[in-house]
């Protein structure tokens, strides 16, 4: 038998219990050996003393045995040796495997189970000292943007530095960890009135993932939403603190908030609510809950109906109809709004297709829309389906959604163009590039943004702002429809100005199909013209 499969035939003998019940039970054979040797030994050389004839029989077994236990002896203690040396480097594979399972690879901090185990060393320690626990939630803002334009090497260098300075900015004494991708948590023990102590650490920590570094002669600027929440140790768990972090830095990135954010519980229904809203989305999608509402925009001159803007409500079997303020941006963070924009596009379109030739349908698409390439083919689909002539379609598109890439709005806007649907540049004036869209982008008409409209009458700037839109749309020969038109004093106004088409509450409230078909079949149009076409009439 080797070496090697008498070793393995002891490890299979000996039970697995331990170190020590496998350390002892070879320690027990190498002292038992030692035992037997001395006895088989002191046996020996008194029978060789004693012995006149030589190595009799008995002196040879006596020698053999002798021999063996010396054997033995030397085996067992090489066994020993090696078990120690096996038991290390198991010590040392088991420890290296515990620090592997609770750090984090990339960066070197803990990562969740580790932040979570230390995390209760220290709220034990709260709970003895009577002290609060802090949570701090921090996530990185454009990120990913670095990913996509330097590389993920540079995205791992630029975590690996910040995770370095935010350890010098933390401290020992507190836990940090890298909790997912660009998410950072910290948990520390405060005083009760440790608001302040908590307020100083994350603005440290947002100082660091602000602070401009230099990668491979690449200098990489990011930013950070961070939101904090305290509590007892006794109050709740430290899962649950965690989780009212994460709802505080969410609705700082909601919000836009270069500042750390303290949770509350308004924050916490305010969840509960958009989680509602979220599964009713979901459960409302394709069950005819969701239906086109109708919005007369008006000849400023005639008072006619020249076509609808299609606005979505949704028809809740519980609450009533819902307003899109309130469901629109949940569809667009949930990536909903696709669908649920085809829904409603599908259904005015196949409703309008029979109205009058002269009447146009606007519909909006959402930023996200326009990032997808998509839009257009899927946009020309519906038209084939529901029969609606493409040049009597006005796809209105918000200046804000023009800016992340113009390259791919000019493709699908052109795209658009050529299928012969109409554009009209939505919330004309509120973006920082009018002019050059205007001039780079083949659009038909432009909207002006209420809130221009708005103060017309008490803020000269508007007044002026109204004028000097007007006129440049003249000189490029582009008609523009001014919103929010709620009065008849803004609606003179407004005419006189030289804008062509409104709307507005004066006008009419957005409508469901069965009235915008009133609408259109009523010959007792209300008398909206302005004074010099009343003039003009008679």
């Amino acid at each position: 038998m080797t070496r090697k499969k008498l070793l393995s035939s002891l490890n299979a003998k000996v039970p697995r219990t331990g170190r020590v019940p496998r350390d002892m039970f070879v320690l027990g054979i190498l002292v038992s050996a030692v035992a037997l040797l001395m006895w088989n030994g002191s046996y020996f050389f008194g029978y060789l003393s004693r012995a006149e004839g030589g190595f009799t029989g008995e002196l040879q077994i006596s020698s053999t045995t002798l021999t063996l236990n010396v054997a033995l002896i030397l085996f067992g203690w090489r066994y020993y040796v090696d078990l120690q040396q096996e038991i290390a480097k198991r010590a040392e594979s088991e420890e290296r495997a515990a620090i592997m399972a609770s750090t984090d690879g990339m960066t070197g901090l803990l990562n969740r189970r580790g932040f979570s185990e230390r995390a209760e060393l220290l709220r034990e320690t709260a709970m003895n000292e009577g002290l609060q626990l802090a949570v701090i939630s921090m996530q990185l803002n454009r990120f990913k943007q670095v990913n996509d334009r330097h590389g993920f090497d540079v995205g791992d260098e630029l975590l690996r530095r910040i995770a370095t300075s935010l350890s010098d900015t933390v401290g020992p004494e507190r836990a940090l960890a890298r909790i997912s991708g660009d998410e950072f948590a910290v948990i520390s023990t405060i005083q009760a009135d440790g608001r302040e102590e908590a307020n100083a650490l994350a603005g440290a920590m947002l100082g660091v993932a602000t602070a401009p570094i230099m990668i491979d002669k690449t200098l990489v600027n990011v930013g950070a939403f961070i939101g904090i929440a305290a509590a007892g140790p006794e109050e709740v768990g430290v899962r649950d603190l965690l989780r009212r972090a994460d709802i505080a830095q969410a609705h700082g990135r909601q919000g836009r908030m270069a500042r750390p954010v303290w949770f509350n519980d308004a924050m916490e229904r305010e969840l509960f609510v958009h989680n509602e809203i979220e599964q009713g989305i979901r459960a409302g999608l394709g069950h005819g809950q969701f239906l086109p509402y109708f919005e007369p925009q008006v000849d400023l001159k005639t008072g006619q109906i020249r076509g609808f803007e299609v606005l979505a409500r949704w028809h809740h079997p519980i609450s009533g109809v819902v307003q899109p303020g309130r469901f629109i941006p949940v569809a667009e963070e949930h990536g909903l709004i696709d669908q649920l924009s085809e829904e409603i596009f599908r259904q005015a379109l196949s409703h309008a297709a029979d109205w009058p030739s002269d009447i146009q349908l606007s519909i909006n698409i959402s930023p996200s829309q326009l990032a997808d390439s998509w839009i257009a083919q899927k946009l020309v689909r519906i038209l084939t389906e529901t029969g609606f002539p493409a040049n009597r379609l006005t796809v209105e598109i918000t200046e804000s959604s023009l800016f992340s890439d113009l390259e791919m709005a000019r493709a699908i806007v052109n795209s658009l163009k050529n299928q012969g649907i109409r554009l009209a540049l939505d919330d004309f004036g509120t973006g920082f590039s009018s002019l050059s869209h205007l001039r780079e982008l083949p659009f038909n008409s432009i909207k002006m943004d209420r809130t221009f409209v708005r103060t017309i009458h008490e803020d000269r700037e508007a007044e002026a702002i109204v004028r000097a839109v007007t006129t440049l749309a003249e000189a490029i020969k582009i008609p523009v429809t001014v919103e929010g038109i709620e009065n008849a004093e803004t609606h003179e106004k407004v005419s006189t100005l030289g804008c062509t088409l409104g709307q507005g509450w004066f006008f009419g409230k957005p409508v469901p199909a069965h009235q915008a078909d009133q609408l259109l079949r009523t010959s007792d149009t209300p008398d909206v013209s302005t004074p010099a076409a009343k003039s003009a009439s008679a």
